[in-house]
């Protein structure tokens, strides 16, 4: 009898084991239909004061410069390791875009408030994807799900600033990019 149950629970594990390797396939080519013809970098670990945020992945071509983002198209994907209100992650954002370039009060009124519509609550694990469209602004999808557009090109080449501008918080996480 105990050698069934061993049995059972090795064929319990390699069957966990297989749903997530499969589960991490179909997201990376969910993501390549989103992103066609791009590919993803290594994940980039964000901490703060020591807790972990998110895992961040650029998706780019192979000649993608991060001195000159906003000349082309390219994804960022944010797997979170811990529970945020979209409306915080909104809040946050805009904090940081002010740390990339300038806008006014109206300017920020608007984009708090259309981030806030679109972003969701996040659970550890799920993906939030936003794409960088030049001349055109930011779509964002959330575990491969669309959620929307904000059709402003100086919103985006702010939020993908955040990452991406030389002032960002993040400064290992740019360099690791470029050398991507």
């Amino acid at each position: 009898m105990r050698q069934l149950e061993r049995i059972q629970c090795k064929c319990i594990q390699w069957f966990g084991l297989i749903c997530i390797v499969l589960s991490t396939g179909l997201v990376a080519n969910a993501n390549e239909q989103i992103l066609p013809g791009l590919r993803p970098s290594e994940p980039q670990r964000l901490k703060i004061w020591g807790f972990e945020i998110y895992d961040a992945r650029l998706w780019s071509k192979p000649e993608f410069s991060v001195q000159q983002y906003t000349a082309q198209s390219f994804g960022l994907e944010l797997t979170y390791l811990r529970k945020f209100d979209g409306k915080d992650i909104a809040k946050r954002s805009i904090e940081e875009m002010k740390r990339v370039g300038k806008f006014n009060a109206d300017q920020e009124a608007q984009w708090l408030k259309a981030m806030s519509d679109i972003f969701p609550v996040v659970e550890r694990g799920d993906k939030l994807l936003g794409v960088y469209k030049p001349n055109e602004g930011a779509e964002f999808w959330a575990n491969q799900k669309r959620l929307g557009m904000i059709s402003d090109p100086l919103f985006a080449k702010l939020f993908f600033g955040i990452w991406l501008h030389e002032a960002t918080s993040a400064p290992d996480m740019r360099q690791a990019w470029m050398g991507k």
